[in-house]
């Protein structure tokens, strides 16, 4: 029978949150989860999940002090608590003493600014192309080396002038059945064309696709140590999230660490109030979608092509635990080869790879995987999350997809 005990992390913003955990004492050191890390694999600067999660617990339980920057080279990807047996939540564990730790570290500007990434890309957005050219600028990219400690060999994504929001407003009601779209600041200002085509792709299944009040999930906030922050911006989406679910209206979201954020850190992390109602009615598009066609519902009239993918699959879509709908989706287009590339994760996680300690490990993280993109001479890659294909595409050139935008392609016009 598995032991629990409640522990009280203090307060963070007027906020005291609690942590009801596995007892660590379900962690048997077998080390399965020490073998499946990418990070522990591609740099010595971390010990493992093992020593940095239910160890590291047990000492910060008697008052004793951890290594802060052990806990700072965990990339979140949640693999280890995939691969544990005895389902003890290491990542969580890691969250708790990096809370711990923020009781007396503050996080450093750099953090700040890439925790409210949100901001940046809405300040991208509205000074295209003026940002993009910015960007690119080698002495700007020095500066930001040198002066923030954001890597210079780092690939910044380009802004778009017209959000995907701006888009969404200035068309033509559909009418349908209405059916809300949680779409997430990067396909906001930096890939509006994502969003196109989860709406049209909707549109066509006979929703009438509404975009719900939302601001950023808070996993930026989460990964770069503000924790309160990121639970009033998780506050304020699951406010209209709640009248969305209440209405009877379902949330489909594109994005798998947005996805994951909503269904299980506003609960396990932040322990948000009516979190686990809204998370039992969100649904990874390509799951959504893959459940019209299990009810005879989604139309199939794709039209046939020879094109050749292949398919990354996120750390954090294999956290939501829904399976690999994607591909089967995918499988329904006449003449699409799709194969799947060897798991592994890309490592960029989100801001992770950004920083200039962590670019080199980011890189080795993923190294397997674009390895096997230049061997077998990949062309084309699809991958649910906007990070992977961000990585993806830096580190190897080849174009990347989301599973969405090659389904509508398939719709043709």
């Amino acid at each position: 029978m598995r032991g629990f005990f409640l522990c009280a992390l203090g307060d963070l913003g007027g906020k005291t949150f609690l942590f009801m955990k596995n007892n660590i004492d379900q962690c048997i050191k077998c080390s399965i989860c020490n073998a499946y890390c990418p990070v522990l694999r591609a740099t010595g600067l971390f010990p493992g999940p093992k020593l940095a999660g239910p160890d590291a617990e047990r000492f910060r339980l008697k008052g004793k002090a951890i290594p802060a920057e052990w806990l700072e080279f965990c990339d979140y990807c949640k693999i280890c608590e995939r691969v544990c047996p005895h389902n003890v939540p290491i990542p969580e564990l890691h969250i708790r003493s990096r809370l711990t730790i923020g009781k007396t570290q503050k996080p450093s500007f750099r953090d700040w600014l890439l925790g409210h990434a949100y901001l940046l890309e809405k300040l991208g957005s509205w000074g295209e192309p003026l940002s993009n050219w910015i960007n690119g600028w080698t002495f700007f990219r020095w500066l930001l080396h040198r002066g923030l400690g954001i890597d210079r060999r780092a690939k910044m994504p380009s802004f778009h002038r017209q959000t995907f929001t701006q888009w969404f407003h200035s068309r033509k009601l559909v009418k349908g059945k209405p059916l809300a779209y949680f779409y997430g600041c990067y396909t906001n200002y930096i890939e509006p064309s994502l969003g196109r085509s989860v709406v049209e792709i909707l549109e066509k299944n006979g929703f009438q696709v509404f975009l719900p009040q939302q601001e950023c999930c808070g996993l930026p906030l989460i990964s770069n140590g503000f924790f309160a922050l990121a639970a009033r911006m998780g506050e304020k989406n699951l406010k209209a999230l709640q009248k969305t679910v209440e209405d009877g209206v379902e949330v489909v979201f594109s994005s798998p660490s947005c996805g994951m954020t909503l269904t299980q850190e506003y609960e396990d992390i932040l322990h948000l109030p009516g979190a686990s109602v809204v998370a039992e009615n969100l649904y990874e598009i390509s799951q959504f979608l893959l459940q019209l066609h299990e009810d005879g519902k989604l139309p199939t009239d794709f039209q046939e092509t020879k094109d050749t993918y292949y398919y990354h699959v996120p750390c954090h879509l294999r956290a939501l635990q829904i399976g690999l709908p994607a591909l089967e989706l995918l499988s329904l287009i006449p003449g699409l080869k799709v194969i799947e590339l060897p798991e592994g994760c890309c490592g960029l996680a989100g801001t992770y790879g950004l920083k200039r300690e962590k670019y080199a490990v980011a890189r080795e993280v993923g190294e397997e995987i674009f390895q096997v993109i230049r061997r077998w001479n990949v062309q084309k890659v699809i991958s649910d999350c906007e990070a992977c294909r961000m990585q993806i595409g830096s580190q190897t050139g080849v174009p990347t997809f989301h599973p969405a935008q090659i389904l509508r392609q398939a719709y043709g016009e």
